[in-house]
């Protein structure tokens, strides 16, 4: 059987580039809020919280599916490698920010936006799950 037309490919695929598009969305929102809040907007530290913390739930099912891709699709573990280090720094990105240690704080958030930003990139490479499988692209 053709890993490419499997349902369990297709639909991971699908909730790779969904969740990995989110989360880059929510990754390009933080400094934004965070800027909000240096500029006098003190209600956008909330803001920071809350979509820091979906960012991080963001991040589960592009794992998830990234996991699914590489085991069961035959597909590139690298989106999987990127999900699970940006899971991890993410966990420790939401502690740092809690205990206002921003001199780590800040660089490893640009380390965040460029993980998920290249999740996005692989998942939607041409044929990502052919191209590793064997398959004539």
């Amino acid at each position: 059987m053709d890993p490419v037309r499997t349902p369990i490919s297709r639909g991971a695929l699908v909730l790779l580039r969904a969740g990995a598009a989110v989360a880059a969305a929510l990754a390009c929102l933080q400094p934004v809020l965070a800027g909000a809040f240096l500029q006098g907007h003190y209600s956008m530290l909330a803001a920071h919280r809350m979509s820091g913390m979906l960012f991080a739930l963001a991040l589960l099912p592009t794992l998830l599916a990234a996991l699914v891709l590489w085991r069961g699709g035959r597909g590139p573990g690298r989106p999987a490698l990127f999900a699970a280090l940006a899971l991890v720094l993410c966990a420790a990105q939401i502690v740092l920010g809690f205990t206002r240690d921003l001199t780590v704080h800040v660089p490893l958030g640009a380390v965040l936006l460029y993980l998920v930003v290249r999740i996005v990139m692989l998942s939607w490479a041409k044929q990502p799950v052919a191209r590793y499988a064997g398959v004539p692209a």
